[in-house]
């Protein structure tokens, strides 16, 4: 608990469904990515895009990483139900 803890707080923003993949999107605040996580109905698809070493200390349970440069080079997206909810985060940094 603690280190989704740690992810929360460092996460400032998480878009839903990116427009560069043909939706709109919003920005959320960690409380509101926690409460879409504990509700689970339908959960979300979270795409972690932090480097790997940045994934291996600390994630949120479930999330996907694809890191920033990874997605850059390969937009492909991981299969996920054609409705679902797509959530990505970051550290926050450049």
């Amino acid at each position: 608990m603690k280190s989704i803890r740690a992810v929360l707080v460092a996460i400032f923003f998480a878009a839903v469904s990116l427009p560069a993949f043909g939706g709109d999107y919003v920005t959320i605040s960690s409380p509101e990515l926690k409460a879409m996580i504990d509700r689970s109905e339908p959960a979300p698809v979270i795409i972690d895009s932090r480097s790997q070493s940045q994934f291996d200390q600390t994630r949120i349970k479930g999330a996907i990483n694809i890191p920033l440069a990874e997605m850059e080079q390969n937009p492909a997206l991981p299969k996920a139900p054609k409705d679902a909810q797509l959530v990505f985060y970051c550290s926050g940094s450049t």
